[in-house]
Order: structure tokens, then sequence, then C-alpha cells
């Protein structure tokens, strides 16, 4: 079937326009080196994380609660006995991955994620908490924020050493 010019050119336009997507769009590309901070199965085997500027988002509970659930620092660990993005913490908390999203630009990198966590003394209970992961592509060490509705703060993650 011949098509005429002006059809062709349509039909590559739209087939153009339509695999870019918006400029804005967030781009996961898997044939890129590992997601520097979820995949640390093949980056790193295990990684430090502290946690600082907890804040209460509610009156329900107190500051103390936060603080007793998050803690200062723990190390990370992807669980032997888990699927990919399931972390375990060396306190046994149970972390497992979800919901993600990440961009990469100009160096930058930046991943939205959502994750629910087993607490070791609350076994029972699987609460969500969503971050926020800034830093540069081929660094070591990333910042974020997280929340989970009841408690917020700021974290640092870096490689265990």
């Amino acid at each position: 079937m011949h098509l005429p010019k002006l059809t062709r050119f349509g039909l590559a336009l739209i087939l153009t326009l339509g695999i870019l997507g918006p400029a804005s769009s967030q781009v996961i590309l898997r044939e890129n080196r590992a997601n520097p901070f979820t995949d640390m199965k093949r980056v790193s085997p295990s990684r430090h994380v502290q946690i600082d500027n907890i804040t209460v988002l509610t009156e329900s509970v107190g500051i103390e609660f936060c603080k007793e659930r998050y803690g200062n620092e723990t190390t990370l660990y992807p669980d032997p006995d888990g699927r990919h993005g399931q972390f375990i913490s060396k306190e046994n908390d149970k972390l497992a991955l979800y919901d993600r999203s990440e961009l990469r630009q100009e160096g930058i990198y930046t991943e939205h994620a959502k994750l629910f966590i087993t607490f070791q003394n609350d076994p029972d209970v699987e609460v969500e908490v969503t971050i926020f992961i800034t830093g540069f592509v081929n660094s070591k060490m990333f910042s974020g924020v997280f929340s989970d509705g009841i408690c917020s703060g700021h974290f640092s993650v870096a490689d265990a050493k």
C-alpha cells in the first residue's frame, strides 16, 4: 500500500511525538547502571542510613513515638530471603519497596518511592512510608526526606563500611 507523502510525514510526526512524551516526564532507562539507592544487591551489599530532624505530623502521638520508631541510624541489607526490592535492617525491621520512579538529568539523580516497613517490635503492623531521595548520579551518598503520615524526617544514605 502506497501512502501519500503528507500521510507518511504525519505518521512519522505522530510516532515521534508519541514516543518522546512530555519534557517533564519521568523516565527509567533500564539499560543504565543499577539504581544507586534501591538496587543495593548490585551497587553495594549494605547501606548506612542516618536519620535526623524527626517531626510529628499529628497530635495523636508524641515525638518519643517517632524517635523510637525510626531511631537515629541503621544499616540496611538486601533481604537474603526476599525478592528484589526487599531489605532488612540491623534491628530486623523489614522493608519492601512497592512503587518507585526515578529521574536522572544533568548528573542529578532523584527518586520518589513508597515502601512498607514492618518493625521488629510490632510485626503485625505494616507502615507505608513515602520517601524522596536525591544526589549526584555517580555519588555513593544520597539524602532525602520521608513521611509515614504520623512521623516525618530527613535521612542520609552512604555505603556501609
